[in-house]
């Protein structure tokens, strides 16, 4: 998907936050990374997969049902203003079978938060909805929901992008439903 120029300087700032961690951009030349940036050449979201698989010891495989050779997908976000609300939404998460490994930026405050969300957390949110993380409209986190919510995302919240690449999700469900065990299961024969 191409980058509109409207979200480039949000692009950027994801690709500023992570870059560091790919070893292959060691010997590039800044300027013409730079370059490429500003245009909006670069696949944003294909870089941190990099990023996250450098951190994490395991390899890009960009499958249907992960992007990472652990069962795990990277997902980048920003908040922004969806039907009133302030939130980062994930999206493209209905074919995927492993943790969602998430980062966010909160361009108000101009902040990143760090997700490691597990399958059981959102395998039976329905095909037309994704994943919300709620945000005051000052930026800050809302962190503990105003009102009852089916997850509380904030819950899945890690400090650092290691513990992001790195971190195993915390379960804080018990009992997957069926769907999700037959995803997690496909996913399984997939990566074997």
């Amino acid at each position: 998907m191409a980058t509109k120029f409207e979200h480039l300087e949000l692009e950027i700032a994801h690709y500023r936050n992570f870059a560091h961690y790919i070893p292959q951009l060691s010997g590039l030349c800044p300027v013409t990374v730079e370059t490429l940036l500003s245009m909006g050449l670069l696949q944003i979201s294909t870089a941190f997969e990099y990023a996250v698989a450098a951190v994490a010891g395991v390899t890009v495989v960009s499958c249907d049902g992960a992007d990472l050779s652990d069962g795990s997908d990277a997902k980048i976000s920003t908040a922004s203003l969806h039907r009133h609300r302030y939130v980062a939404g994930v999206s493209g998460i209905h074919n995927k079978a492993g943790a969602l490994r998430v980062q966010v930026y909160e361009r108000i405050q101009q902040r990143f938060y760090y997700f490691v969300i597990p399958h059981s957390a959102y395998c039976a949110i329905p095909v037309t909805s994704g994943i919300r993380i709620p945000f005051e409209r000052d930026g800050t986190p809302r962190r503990s929901p105003g009102r009852p919510v089916a997850h509380n995302w904030w819950n899945y919240e890690v400090d650092t992008f290691q513990e992001l690449a790195t971190g195993r999700p915390r379960l804080l469900h018990s009992q997957m439903t069926e769907a999700c065990q037959r995803r997690e299961k496909n996913l399984k024969k997939v990566l074997t």
